[in-house]
């Protein structure tokens, strides 16, 4: 793999046009600006932020009339598309192969000799895979007259007053994106740009420790995990949430030894009981070393590699009399992010913020499905997406997005009807490791937590895939689908999935979920044979207790 260097470097770093021809200045070198004094620009919306939420909110914008620009300060797309959910799928499709090559004779296949791994291969593809998505971005910024800028924006101010306009500086910026801090230095400045509308969909960036910062090279992030040089023999996985169990997954099928050290006391804890139980009995039986309820206290780097420092957590503190030094090749911290929001504004502006997230009339862990403006505290000024609060997930930003514009329009006039609400209690998250994870509304520790009873206020169906059909034929007999009903009406509450193709079987259960369809609506649904979408049909008949198949 080679690194752009030169011109071509420079002209990813600093601001400049994509879609359009840039009136404020005339480009040279290929993109870098020679700065001219012109009247400054108007337009109904400027969206900052160029990743799933802000490409899709500049595209409704679009559509509706408006006259929108895009400002990026890195590549369109943004975490999501360039570093994060398609690159990394990319990398767990060749983990997948090299599974199904371990058991090749159970195939029918003989494979003579080693199978070799062309690691920068293996890594190139992955950045193949997004480059090719970033171009198709850009092309849908063209098609559908999107401004797009390639600048840090920094908001000046709001629309204050009648007939006020919101006012953006718009600056060269230069972004290290290989770095999973992602560090960005404004520069120069090149226009300010007034809009009636602002809409900041500037994500989030991953969280490192007080002693372990991102460096690059042997203490890294989710960026360095899919974009590095060689494949580590041992790897230390620091968090077990999705991102850390997909490259745990990953490396481990690659032929890492791997070690995943959670604090809390199970894997992927946001996940129902049964399913992250099942993912560590499974994971530790494959020869995963699981570390929960395990905390990390130090990490030196050495001339070969990492001391990682754990020690057992007790009473929600490190009992330091049984700590351990774990040594490898490298760590990946992946224990959460941060909201993104470092050179958008100056602290005089007055943006309201609530543990680093942009405030607005959104609450998370609280709103479930009312109507939203998604505005700030700043009149004009409006935020989707990760910036505003968990859960961090990309269909999260993009269905904000497309509400927030389209209640924009709406008071504008500029929209037939006021746009439907998202309800954030139906809102799916996806682990794509092997088996996957997927899950959809209440988990039954939280309503046991709620003060629910199994048999009074709800019933739970469960599935597994051992007899089930199509995944005996498919090798994939790992894992259960899981309905949790409501009584007495028997609406589905909750649905979870641990198995092969989880991640495509949520979409069902949160439809169901959304149009308030019960487990007996469920079941009088059929259900095409041989899928592994019938899973999810007798799961909603155990619900009732009458499974056919276990």
């Amino acid at each position: 793999m080679q690194r752009k260097t030169g011109v071509a470097a420079k002209v990813l770093r600093a601001g400049r046009i994509g879609a359009e021809p840039y009136t404020r200045a005339r480009p040279a070198l290929g993109g870098i600006l020679e700065a001219c004094t012109v009247a400054e620009r108007h337009f109904d919306m400027v969206v900052i932020g160029g990743g799933p939420g802000g490409y899709i909110g500049a595209i409704r914008a679009a559509q509706l009339g408006y006259k929108v620009a895009i400002v990026e300060r890195a590549k369109l797309g943004g975490v999501c598309l360039n570093w994060g959910c398609i690159p990394s799928k990319a990398l767990l499709t060749n983990a997948e192969l090299m599974e199904k090559l371990a058991h090749a004779e159970a195939y029918g296949l003989q494979i003579e000799g080693k199978i070799n791994v062309q690691w920068e291969k293996v890594i190139g593809r992955s950045r193949d895979v997004a480059a090719k998505l970033n171009k198709g971005v850009e092309f849908l910024m063209k098609k559908n007259k999107i401004t797009h800028i390639v600048a840090n924006a920094k908001v000046l101010g709001g629309r204050n007053g009648s007939g006020g306009k919101c006012r953006v500086e718009i600056a060269e910026c230069a972004v290290n994106e290989e770095l999973s801090s992602a560090p960005a230095k404004p520069g120069k400045v090149i226009e300010t740009i007034t809009c009636d509308n602002v809409l900041i969909a500037t994500g989030s960036v991953a969280r490192d420790l007080p002693f372990a910062k991102f460096d690059g090279d042997k203490i890294w992030g989710a960026r360095e995990a899919m974009y590095n040089k060689a494949r580590p023999n041992k790897l230390v996985v620091v968090g077990s949430g999705a991102i850390g169990m997909e490259f745990a997954y990953f490396y481990k099928q690659m032929g890492t030894a791997v070690t995943v050290v959670e604090m809390l006391d199970t894997i992927l804890p946001v996940e129902d009981k049964d399913v992250s139980e099942g993912m560590a009995k499974l994971y530790k039986k494959q020869g995963y070393d699981i570390r929960t309820g395990t905390t990390t206290t130090n990490i030196e780097k050495t001339a070969s590699g990492v001391k990682v420092t754990v020690a057992p957590v007790v009473n929600g503190k490190p009992d330091e009399s049984k700590k351990e030094t774990l040594e490898a090749d490298r760590v990946l911290l992946a224990i959460g992010v941060a909201a993104r929001t470092d050179g958008l504004f100056d602290d005089k502006l007055g943006l309201k913020l609530e543990r680093g997230w942009i405030v607005t009339d959104y609450k998370p862990g609280v709103t479930k499905a009312e109507p939203l403006t998604y505005a700030t505290n700043l009149p004009g000024i409006y935020a989707i997406g990760d910036v505003i609060g968990p859960p961090c997930l990309a269909h999260k930003a993009m269905e904000e997005a497309v509400t927030c514009v389209e209640r924009i329009a709406w008071k504008d006039k500029k929209a037939a009807h006021e746009p439907y609400p998202i309800d954030y209690s139906v809102l799916p998250g996806c682990t794509y490791c092997q088996p996957q994870v997927a899950s959809v509304g209440y988990t039954e520790q939280k309503l046991i937590g709620e003060g629910k009873v199994k048999g009074k206020d709800y019933e739970v169906g469960k599935y597994t895939f051992q007899s089930h059909g199509k995944a005996i034929a498919a090798a994939h007999t790992d894992g259960f689908v899981k309905i949790i009903r409501g009584l007495p009406r028997g609406e589905i509450l909750g649905a979870h999935i641990m198995g092969d193709a989880a991640t495509e079987l949520i979409a069902e259960l949160s439809l169901a979920r959304r149009l308030e369809a019960t487990t007996e609506e469920l079941i009088a649904t059929i259900h095409a044979h041989p899928t592994m979408h019938e899973a999810v049909h007798e799961a909603a008949l155990a619900a009732e207790g009458r499974a056919l198949h276990v």
